[in-house]
């Protein structure tokens, strides 16, 4: 893979209004980049990554035949909109964003559902090491840094108060990085966890964890939550699911199409207005019985194989053929992939 870096007039990470800004500002010399970019790869696709966050709301004409494509992990704001009557492809994460964009009466007739792949692939746990999580292994609440999802702390504040409800198990929470995820917000949410987790004993503070060793940190744990109450993409349940650690959390966003299919008559998703209670509940319930711990591990593990890199490049060649190729060109499908 080569990877070339697009010259923005600004400093990431940034406020939105800030790279909105730079986007408009530097639309010229964008446009310049990307379009020399197409030429010098030959490339029939451009993939834009998000209304905002890529360069999805840069208004240009592509040149002829190159198919324009977005990917959207939610809706955008109202002022990055446009960015979707643009594309000649959208492609969401889950059947979530579809559904969203239904109630808004939009026409979704282009767009299609492509799931983020796996940064891990690890292999299938054995039965044995299943077993073993179940009677050593412990609550694992994991969130990304940069988050500002208020189900955290109250769920740390609800374990912390009903130690009952949590049983023997040892809560342990940790706060993933993410490489544009930083700065205020993410350093005031792993300030408010770390307060709450150490004020119990029953609860311990990992501390910043790299992405690349998330999934050796979740496979230590007999049950994740995941306690977000917005719109996350869920790839905390996801990489808990790919190393055969049963997810709960609640029934809102991404996560029920994650989560969701791996229940097998195991209730995994609370409501959202039941609160953190239910959450601790739903996990103590699961680690009650070694027979269904065990059934509801392995098809979390089988569903996470759907998110495979190449279970999803197959979905995204589907999704996205190649546009504008005459019968007798030979050439090479190209993607440039644009942040």
């Amino acid at each position: 893979m080569v990877v070339e870096q697009i010259d923005l007039p600004v400093s990431l990470p940034c406020p939105p209004d800030a790279l909105r800004e730079a986007i408009g500002g530097g639309a010229w010399g964008l446009q310049r980049q990307l379009r020399s970019l197409i030429a010098r790869h030959n490339a029939d696709t451009v993939l834009f990554t998000d209304a905002l966050w890529g360069l999805g709301r840069l208004h240009m004409d592509l040149p002829a035949g190159v198919c324009r494509v977005l990917a959207v992990d939610q809706l955008p704001d109202d002022r990055d909109a446009m960015a979707l009557r643009w594309a000649d492809i959208v492609l969401a994460s889950t059947a979530a964003v579809l559904n969203a964009a239904h109630q808004r009466g939009w026409d979704t007739s282009t767009w299609r559902v492509v799931p983020h792949a796996l940064l891990h692939e690890p292999p299938e746990p054995r039965p044995a090491s299943v077993l073993c999580r179940l009677q050593w292994g412990d609550l694992r609440i994991l969130s990304a840094v940069g988050d500002t999802f208020d189900g955290v702390v109250a769920l740390l504040q609800a374990a912390r108060r009903r130690r009952a409800a949590v049983g023997s198990c040892v809560v342990r929470v940790a706060a993933a990085t993410h490489y544009l995820q930083s700065g205020p917000a993410g350093v005031a949410l792993a300030d408010a966890c770390r307060r709450q987790v150490e004020r119990a004993e029953h609860m311990h503070w990992r501390g910043e964890l790299p992405w690349h060793a998330v999934p050796m940190w979740l496979s230590g744990a007999a049950v994740v939550i995941a306690p977000t109450t917005s719109s996350s993409l869920g790839m905390v349940a996801l990489e808990a699911m790919a190393v055969g650690v049963p997810v709960v959390g609640y029934r809102r966003g991404h996560l029920p199409y994650l989560v969701g299919p791996a229940q097998r008559g195991q209730a995994l998703l609370a409501e959202p207005h039941h609160g953190p209670r239910a959450l601790l509940d739903l996990a103590h319930g699961l680690l009650a019985s070694p027979r269904v711990y065990c059934e509801t591990a392995q098809a979390a593990y089988a569903q996470s194989r759907h998110h495979s890199k190449a279970r999803v490049t197959q979905r995204f060649l589907a999704a996205v053929p190649p546009r504008g190729t005459l019968p007798h060109d030979d050439r090479t499908q190209t993607h440039v992939h644009a942040h």
